[in-house]
């Protein structure tokens, strides 16, 4: 399904080669009684998005007239409706100005399943291959293999340079199964942390498990002060994150800032699986990023910084790499249980984290404290 954005559209002949011709129908119109002839595209208009009638109108084009030609969507077009608009005979959406069309394209192709016939196919899901998280994701660019290249590159350069004075920190989602992988490969001696905060998720924690069993002499899991929690909770309670964010980030203090503290006493660097892609915060992110060397001492490596999500996928399913089976349940971040949902079509790729603050300190609260640059105290 092809996107585009409406100042791109200027006219209904817009796109429309001298032979072809566009027509536009009514939303309360009958499909049936258009003369079809010589039509090689045809507008649906959404006049808000509680009115679906171009849906059916869609479906009507395809399945009961055989109409071939492309059919359009206008008016109020929803991300979150592009893959019911897909299926129900939309070759193209017109989008609004103030919607990102690169966005919405990752959407579209994150959720690709289906479950039952449509307009476009004739065949049940049941008969294709069950979606998880690779097939979901999975999609090499034409930059890939340049891309792959630059990330070994840059783990080389930070082994090479802080040769026995360097750590992965080991997040146990897709990212850094790629990164840990890669170090594993380079044969690089890059050990690597876990955060055990005490609040995972039952499918984090098992991942754990799995990692340690296979790569334990490489690994150390940190967990927070037993004293600290238990003082922690008397006073907030098990769930104080819901309450404020000065109590969210009181709690990711005691179980995640603290224990990085001590995971990183004596090194000189660490490398992360931060991406441009994931946040508008994170958008700058370099591969190599030395803004606390001089206030910490530490360089921060990021070899995966202009990956995709689509390219993290295709390396977990080249390799056959075991991963967090949240992924497969829509989570594409994932932190403490508590703190973490699946996020739905059209969503940013951290919605899911402290999605109760939305509306909070501007809806900016989206980072718990170790991947903000920190002051030498």
């Amino acid at each position: 399904m092809k996107l585009i954005a409406t100042t791109q559209v200027n006219t209904l002949e817009n796109g429309i080669n001298s032979y072809e011709t566009a027509q536009q129908l009514a939303n309360d119109a009958n499909p049936i009684e258009m003369d079809l002839a010589g039509v090689s595209r045809i507008d649906l208009h959404f006049p808000k998005f509680t009115d679906g009638r171009a849906f059916t109108q869609a479906m009507m084009l395809r399945k009961r007239l055989g109409f071939k030609g492309e059919i359009r969507a206008t008016g109020e077009v929803l991300v979150d409706q592009l893959q019911q608009m897909q299926r129900s005979g939309f070759d193209v959406a017109v989008l609004r100005e103030d919607q990102d069309i690169e966005a919405a394209q990752r959407q579209l192709q994150r959720f690709g399943a289906y479950y039952q016939a449509d307009a476009l196919h004739a065949t049940p899901a049941k008969q294709h291959k069950p979606q998880n998280a690779k097939t979901r994701y999975a999609q090499t660019t034409d930059s890939y293999a340049e891309k792959l290249k630059q990330a070994q590159a840059t783990l080389r350069q930070a082994a090479s340079e802080h040769d026995g004075s360097i750590t992965q920190a080991h997040s146990l989602g897709a990212e850094d199964v790629v990164i840990a992988h890669l170090i594993r490969s380079l044969k690089l001696d890059i050990p690597a942390f876990v955060l055990d905060t005490g609040k995972l998720n039952t499918e984090t924690l098992e991942l754990l498990n799995r990692i340690k069993e296979t790569q334990g002499n490489h690994l150390t899991v940190y967990q927070p002060q037993h004293e600290a929690v238990v003082h922690f909770v008397a006073k907030a309670g098990e769930l104080p994150m819901y309450k404020g964010i000065s109590e969210r980030k009181a709690c990711c203090h005691v179980r995640k800032m603290e224990p990085l503290a001590r995971a990183l006493v004596g090194k000189t660097a660490w490398v992360t699986g931060l991406r441009r892609e994931q946040s508008s915060a994170r958008a700058d992110v370099p591969l190599v990023d030395d803004a606390e060397q001089q206030s910490q001492g530490r360089v921060k490596f990021n070899p995966l910084a202009n990956w995709t999500w689509g390219e993290i996928w295709y390396y977990i399913d080249l390799h056959q790499l075991d991963y967090n089976r949240l992924h497969d349940q829509f989570f594409p971040s994932i932190g403490c249980a508590p703190c973490t949902r699946a996020i739905s079509m059209g969503e940013d790729f951290r919605a899911g984290r402290w999605w109760w603050e939305a509306n909070l300190e501007g809806g900016a609260a989206k980072e718990c404290g170790l991947h903000v640059a920190q002051q030498k105290a």
